[in-house]
């Protein structure tokens, strides 16, 4: 249930705490004194759109947050899958809106507005003229009946979206077999020539990397050749070579070492030099003569990486490309060899799985069929308590032209509210105000099938007065056995029914505007139902009318 609505910066709310109860609450107020805000910031933390027009004048930030208990275990797995935290079944909603954005918080985690909705939708069910009027779409029908149906029902419907969506796999499998005779020979063929392509190729792993390396160092040959053998000339010239310089060094070192002994370590160091320089002109030497330009090799891997090069244009941008293709077309090739046998068991599996489908479709119309049978009467109980006199209500079952995951039905309430008339289509029979009382009939027909524990109704009382609404409040106080109920209205008959009585007022203090809400005591529920008994002024005929409407509510209680 709903706990607690705190409300801050909305509009002409500065700051609202409410403190809901079990049973009916009822909220009233003047014209013009923020009913209507209160519930478009319950809508807004629900889940709807923020609107940055409510912030309050003044403010950098409007907030509503809910605090929701339940035991419900699909909520709860709800936030479960999504990491967030429950302790005792408390759940807080937070809706923070500023003039750049708003932030959503369920238990002090961010979600998504899709998220909020798939939680909230569990948790609270709000009826406003648009949800009245969502009672002409026939689709919304069917869904009430599914809803009245139960488990069964529901367990149906899952079983048969099960197999419509298996159905619907197995048709698009099925639609892949578009070949026939003469397509799928000249399609075998051309596999059967690229995977020949391929496997004659015989391309090794990285062998373009390898083939590529060796191409550009044969491609720059002359140029290595020719630095090579300058290098090996500066060291080797017999006149003029660093060979012959560094050993002329050495011979003179060792000449002057005969008169200077400490110039030995001169003429080891160079005696080394000498060795390492004739090593290294050895070294070039044999590698101008064992590395020579070779022209037919140059060619082989040209050739080659033209090949290879060909075969990623056609196969892919690299060899695991061209490897993964071939594998592909092993595939294709190995599809293809029992290609009509495979065809007609895809499709004798297809039309087994639709004669599944067709069965469940059945079983579940007849489930509906069914349930429609014992809802009717119910719904004609409670549109004849909620003063539709000479009401003749039943449900049209008719057969859609195909089967879809909800199976092959629609549904569509028809509905006679004057004698003589004959049932027509709901949508085309009844008014704007008779919508609500409507709603309120198949609400009270279903609600102990209805998992959804709080039902805001706002308008419930439009178009109505009199006995009507009396009819309306005791609806309502019958509906509050099996869900909290939270109700703006205005009208005496229907406030008195309240177990709980909020007053929404609104007062200028300086040069603002500002709208409370305070829950009333007995005493002040009276004096209210009176104000709304009697308008203006509160006469003793009003209050005494009031006490004996709360005291007719009272005797409701106890029956």
């Amino acid at each position: 249930m709903l706990k607690n609505v705190y409300i801050k910066n909305l509009a002409l709310i500065e700051e609202a705490d409410i403190d809901y109860t079990n049973g009916l609450n009822i909220m009233t107020g003047e014209t013009g004194s923020g009913k209507s805000i209160i519930i478009s910031a319950l809508n807004t933390a629900l889940g709807e759109k923020a609107n940055k027009s409510m912030i309050r004048t003044g403010a950098d930030h409007g907030l509503v947050e809910l605090s929701f208990f339940t035991d419900d275990p699909r909520v709860l797995s709800v936030l479960d899958k999504q990491g967030i935290e429950t302790e005792d079944g408390q759940i807080v909603i937070s809706r923070k809106i500023t003039m750049d954005n708003s932030i959503t918080r369920i238990n002090g985690e961010s979600v998504t507005l899709a998220f909020l909705r798939s939680v909230t939708d569990l948790l609270v069910d709000v009826h406003g003229q648009h949800d009245h009027q969502s009672l002409l779409d026939p689709a919304r029908h069917l869904q009430i009946i599914d809803d009245f149906g139960g488990e069964p029902i529901r367990n149906l419907r899952k079983e048969l979206a099960e197999q419509y969506d298996h159905y619907r796999a197995i048709r698009l499998e099925y639609q892949d077999f578009n070949l026939d005779e003469s397509q799928l020979s000249r399609e075998i063929d051309l596999l059967k020539h690229e995977q020949k392509e391929i496997d004659d190729a015989a391309i090794q792993p990285e062998e373009d990397i390898r083939l590529e390396t060796e191409y550009k160092k044969l491609s720059n040959a002359e140029t290595i050749l020719s630095s090579v053998n300058k290098a090996h000339n500066i060291l080797s010239d017999e006149d003029d070579g660093a060979l012959k310089k560094i050993s002329d060094a050495l011979r003179y070192v060792e000449d002057a070492l005969v008169y200077e002994p400490e110039l030995k370590e001169y003429r080891t160091t160079l005696m080394d030099i000498d060795s390492l320089s004739k090593d290294v002109a050895r070294e070039i030497e044999h590698y101008v003569e064992h590395n020579p330009f070779d022209g037919e090799r140059f060619s082989e891997i040209a050739q080659r990486l033209d090949q290879i090069n060909r075969l990623k244009s056609k196969y892919g941008r690299s060899i695991d490309d061209i490897y993964q293709y071939a594998a592909e077309i092993a595939d294709k090739l190995d599809q293809y060899e029992h290609y009509f046998e495979r065809k007609a068991q895809t499709e004798h599996r297809m039309k087994e799985c639709a004669a599944i489908l067709n069965q469940l479709s059945h079983q579940l119309s007849d489930l509906r069929k069914e349930a429609g049978k014992n809802l009717e009467p119910l719904i004609q109980k409670h549109l004849k308590d909620l003063n539709f006199l000479h009401v003749d209500f039943s449900i049209d079952f008719t057969k859609g032209p195909k089967i879809t995951r909800n199976g092959f039905d629609k549904a569509e309430f028809m509905i006679s509210v004057n004698p003589g008339e004959p049932q027509m289509p709901l949508a085309k029979t009844a008014s704007g105000g008779e919508m609500s009382r409507i709603m309120l009939a198949i609400k009270s027909a279903i609600a102990d099938k209805d998992d959804i524990p709080t039902l805001i109704f706002d308008e419930i009382d439009a178009g109505i007065s009199g006995q009507t609404a009396g009819k309306v409040g005791e609806k309502l106080l019958y509906l509050s056995k099996h869900h909290q109920i939270i109700c703006i209205t205005h009208l005496p008959q229907i406030a008195a029914m309240a177990d709980a009585h909020f007053r929404i007022r609104k007062e200028v203090e300086g040069s603002s505007t500002i709208s409370g809400i305070e829950k009333l005591n007995e005493t002040e529920q009276v004096e209210e139902v009176a104000r709304l008994v009697g308008g203006i002024t509160v006469t003793d005929t009003a209050r005494a009318n009031a006490k004996e409407l709360i005291a007719y509510a009272s005797s409701l209680r106890l029956a």
